[in-house]
């Protein structure tokens, strides 16, 4: 019984002793390792071939300018290939977009459509002058006129010459057709406006977010490189552990498991950042091959979100999408009483001034007409009344996109309210779990390094730190996603702060 416990003695002092010597071992291998390096380091100092030629070559070197990288790890542009990159804020994208958008472009050139409309609407309600002059030469069959019996011998065709030069003016005194119609031109030039307007916004919202999406790609991107470095010191690691025995085969190869997988993860941010990019470059109207350097932050702004009842009144008050509706149905509604006017009367006057002759300098005599006219539709065929109930649907259609315009303003503001706080717990909950997965992950490698438990722990505890942190990327992006939503849905986009 004694030899029995003497030898559980040694077992229990054997495992004890056993990490203390695995630790020993890696110190002197790393101490080895270093005085390797040490010397080698010194042997480079001798004068050799090779240092005497990048020493001549040095000053040459120093005369080219260096490769300009973009924002993708891993493309190197060849010397004066690429232009210089653009340094660009939220605020900047936003300017190139409204300057160069061709939704804008085409909301303005549609404005300016409304306002030649309005002008030709006008036109029919000022006086009209025009001035003609005529000079003819004429010849009569006066037999064809009924006027015969003159002398025998005599031609019935007579020859004479006319002229005759004069001004013309007529003005209307009562149209309410046409004054409708300038007062729906009118209401038209409005909404055009208001559109304009509303494109503006909207092309802002989309620029902030394409930009958003650029930035979270960016974040990814990064993420991504770090997790690398993370899997490569890994794999480091786990060969040194396999070196002295404290690791297996299996852990080499699960560790190079783990940085083939954060190598795709990062070809995957790669991939995703250049689209993003190329759909900011689009909406700025940058050619494909402009770098861009974003300047933004990917950061988490406490933001205080209004109650419902107030957020609902400013929406109401500042959105364009109901003004522009009800202005659209102004419109439709002058337009449908200009086609009802069309049946009733209508009184101008006109007048004319002028001379007529033979010739201009030969019995050239003043003469003029003025007087009122009154016009009394009676019946058309019916094309009236088919334009009228023409008229009557598109006002009917008109009421209800109002209605649902007022709708669709409720709808994102409660939806806008709603998903900024959800993305601030998110956010919260994101910072959170990335705390924690650090500490998992120190612990993982420790214990690896201590080569009490092997590199599977790490491998988990390194996988779900790149989730948390990516998932901390995406909860601040929906973050700064749900308060550019809420500006939209506001109507005060103009406004937003990054």
């Amino acid at each position: 019984m004694g030899a029995v416990a003497a030898g559980a003695r040694r077992e229990v002092v054997r495992r004890a002793v056993q990490p203390v010597r695995r630790w020993r071992l890696i110190a002197s291998r790393q101490k080895t390792a270093k005085n390797e390096k040490r010397n080698a380091a010194m042997d480079y100092r001798l004068p050799s071939v090779a240092a005497t030629i990048a020493l001549l070559a040095a000053p040459a070197l120093a005369q080219q300018p260096p490769p300009r990288r973009l924002p993708l790890p891993g493309i190197v542009y060849p010397l004066g290939s690429s232009p210089s990159p653009r340094t660009l804020s939220p605020a900047r994208a936003v300017e190139l977009a409204l300057a160069a958008e061709t939704a804008v472009q085409l909301a303005a050139e549609r404005r300016e459509e409304a306002r030649g409309r309005a002008l030709e609407a006008r036109a029919a309600l000022l006086p009209s002058l025009s001035g003609t002059a005529t000079r003819a030469s004429n010849a009569i069959n006066l037999a064809a006129q009924g006027l015969s019996g003159f002398a025998p011998g005599l031609s019935s065709v007579i020859v004479f010459d006319t002229f005759d030069a004069r001004l013309q003016l007529a003005q209307r005194l009562f149209d309410w057709s046409a004054i409708q119609r300038y007062r729906a031109g009118q209401t038209a030039r409005r909404a055009a406006e208001l559109e304009a307007r509303l494109v503006r916004r909207q092309v802002t919202g989309e620029v902030l977010l394409a930009y958003l999406g650029a930035l979270r790609a960016q974040a990814v991107m990064t993420a991504a490189e770090r997790e690398i470095g993370a899997a490569r010191a890994l794999v480091a690691l786990t060969q040194e552990q396999r070196a002295v025995g404290l690791a297996t085969q299996l852990d080499v190869i699960r560790a190079g498991v783990r940085l083939a997988e954060e190598e795709a993860r990062r070809a995957q941010a790669v991939a995703d950042l250049e689209q993003a990019q190329a759909r900011l470059r689009r909406l700025m109207a940058l050619p494909p091959e402009a770098e861009l350097t974003l300047t933004g932050e990917l950061r988490f702004v406490p933001s205080a979100a209004p109650d419902a009842p107030t957020a609902l009144a400013a929406a109401q008050r500042d959105r364009l999408e109901a003004e522009l509706a009800q202005v659209q149905r102004e419109a439709v509604l002058q337009e449908q009483s200009a086609v009802a006017a069309e049946q009733w009367p209508s009184v101008e006057v006109f007048a004319d001034y002028g001379v007529t002759g033979v010739r201009p300098n030969r019995f050239a005599l003043p003469t003029r007409t003025f007087g009122a006219r009154v016009n009394v539709p009676i019946f058309n065929g019916g094309a009236t009344f088919g334009r009228l109930v023409a008229e009557k649907s598109r006002a009917r259609q008109s009421a209800l996109q109002v209605a649902d315009a007022r709708r669709q303003i409720e709808q994102d503001v409660r939806l806008a309210l709603a998903l900024l706080s959800a993305a601030a717990e998110q956010v919260s909950a994101a910072e959170q779990t990335v705390t924690l997965a650090q500490r998992e992950a120190e612990l993982a490698e420790e214990r690896f390094a201590a080569g009490v438990a092997d590199n599977l722990e790490v491998v988990r505890a390194q996988a779900a730190l790149s989730q948390a942190r990516t998932a901390r990327v995406q909860a601040l992006a929906q973050h700064v996603a749900a308060r550019i939503n809420l500006a939209l849905a506001l109507g005060a986009i103009e406004q937003f702060q990054w």
